[in-house]
């Protein structure tokens, strides 16, 4: 399982945006997962699982 720094949103913030790096997985179906998960919790509104090389990237928005 791959490992990353998650920043976390800033508390008390009123905006959309999020504060989420990109997030390198192995597969699109954890990458699937972990996007999935953090929209459940309300830390992203939409994200994005790109193939680059040997990972699958989460990128969110």
């Amino acid at each position: 399982m791959a490992l990353a720094a998650v920043a976390l949103p800033l508390a008390g913030s009123a905006t959309a945006e999020t504060r989420l790096l990109p997030h390198y997985t192995d597969s699109f179906l954890e990458c699937q997962t972990l996007g999935n998960q953090l929209a459940q919790k309300g830390w992203l509104t939409g994200f994005n699982c790109v193939q680059e090389g040997n990972h699958v990237i989460m990128y969110p928005w």
